[in-house]
């Protein structure tokens, strides 16, 4: 019959020795280690590193472009070659002519309305965007290591909580089962104590598998194999106090939602600068300077060799392309307004997700305070009922009250006090400071 409880508790000490077997886990060290691992940011950072290679002012037209060619001919062919009148007419079997040549060409756009000054500013604003795009990816990770860390942390307190009471409700078993047989309590109350027992003992066997999947989850953010054994620390440092109006101050400035916002509006205004030089005339410079020997081995001239500089200018001027030219000035009109509206929108969701996460983290306090009280009061109550339950003044079911109104208090107390910390880091990511409250560069 106590099968069943002896495997429950067997499991609360296994868990407990490989908790004290591994090595504990810093949230710091975990967020460096996602850092380094998590796809998302690799693959975020790789798009940076592209943005930041094509952002050159080679690749945006400003510098002129450079080209070395040459070339050689051969031919061996049958001719037959007629002169006007008063020449000799020739024809020849096995003609040779050969012609080698080279040269050293120069390109380069003199004006383009300014469009390549605007190509160059673009591809800057777009490694800015990229930069920010691979900040967000971070922070969202960073989010997603601490949520889990300390889901972790809190599922550790609940299995310890759970134990606790595991064991609470086998000592009152016992003795109820002791007392039966000795003829001092009845069948009933031993039956109700075994089914307070099966039941913590599935508490305790859920609250487990949820500590295990919290864990496996973790892992593989943090680029570890899944069934990797993870411990985190349970202290908590809460900061003492933070000031709305300095959060939304630093809000307009550091939220990275907001950045992007604003350098899409920059972004939109070059396109725009952009579109327009198209209508501009456009003006290229060429120039070349080259050698040619050419042999031939039959006609009036038997070989040719020049060498020497050529150059020209053109000038094209835009007068009709099917309406492309108006087409793209207008959608870059429409775009820019639309960057614009969405950084209006930006700056109110701002604001209000500060607002929003600084009540939120001053009611979690209030909470945590209020939970921590019901916590002592829940514990003086639980052992003033069990000294009257063991001297037979109160019922099991009282007891038992008792004993999951502790249990309840406790689990509240140990979520608020997770939720808390998690509430300022929220607060602390909708004002931009999240990045340095872990101790990380942006």
């Amino acid at each position: 019959m106590r099968t069943w409880r002896i495997h429950a508790l067997s499991a609360v000490a296994i868990l407990a020795t490989v908790g004290m077997a591994q090595d504990t886990l810093l949230l710091a060290d975990a967020v460096q280690l996602a850092l380094a691992s998590e796809h998302g940011i690799l693959i975020a950072r790789n798009d940076a590193e592209v943005a930041n290679a094509l952002a050159t002012a080679g690749n945006s037209g400003l510098l002129p472009k450079v080209d070395a060619r040459a070339n050689a001919n051969y031919s061996n062919q049958d001719t037959e070659l007629d002169f006007a009148p008063g020449l000799e007419d020739v024809s020849r079997k096995g003609v040779v002519n050969t012609t080698l040549a080279g040269q050293l060409g120069l390109t380069y756009t003199l004006f383009n309305g300014l469009g390549n000054f605007a190509t160059y500013q673009r591809s800057l604003l777009t490694a800015d965007l990229a930069d920010l795009r691979t900040q967000a990816q971070v922070e969202g990770t960073i989010t997603q290591v601490i949520a889990l860390y300390y889901a972790i942390a809190a599922q550790d307190e609940d299995l310890r909580i759970t134990q606790r009471i595991l064991e609470i409700s086998d000592d009152r078993f016992q003795r109820l089962e002791a007392k039966a047989t000795l003829g001092g309590a009845g069948r009933l109350d031993v039956l109700n104590a075994q089914v307070d027992l099966q039941s913590d003992s599935a508490s305790f066997i859920l609250a487990r598998q949820r500590r295990e999947r919290s864990a496996r989850d973790l892992a593989v953010l943090l680029g570890r194999d899944p069934d990797a054994q993870v411990v985190v620390s349970h202290r908590v440092e809460y900061a003492r106090t933070l000031s709305v109006d300095q959060l939304l101050s630093e809000a307009m400035q550091g939220n990275v939602q907001l950045r992007s916002a604003v350098a899409q509006v920059r972004a939109a205004e070059v396109d725009q600068r952009i579109a327009k030089a198209l209508r501009w005339p456009r003006l290229d410079l060429s120039a070349n300077y080259g050698v040619s020997d050419q042999n031939n081995g039959v006609g009036l001239v038997l070989g040719t060799y020049t060498q020497g500089f050529n150059g020209g200018l053109t000038l094209s001027v835009p007068i009709f392309d099917g309406g492309r030219i108006n087409t793209q000035t207008k959608t870059a009109q429409l775009r820019a307004e639309s960057a614009v509206l969405a950084e209006e929108q930006a700056r109110l969701q701002v604001e209000r997700d500060v607002r929003n996460a600084f009540t939120t983290w001053s009611s979690q306090r209030e909470v945590l305070r209020i939970q921590d009280a019901a916590v002592k009061t829940a514990q003086l109550n639980l052992d003033r009922t069990k000294d009257l339950f063991q001297a037979g003044q109160l019922t099991g079911l009282q007891f038992r009250q008792a004993q999951l109104d502790l249990a309840n208090a406790a689990r509240q107390a140990v979520v608020s006090g997770f939720d808390t910390k998690v509430a300022e880091l929220t607060l602390l990511r909708a004002s931009g400071g999240l990045l340095s409250a872990v101790g990380v560069q942006p």
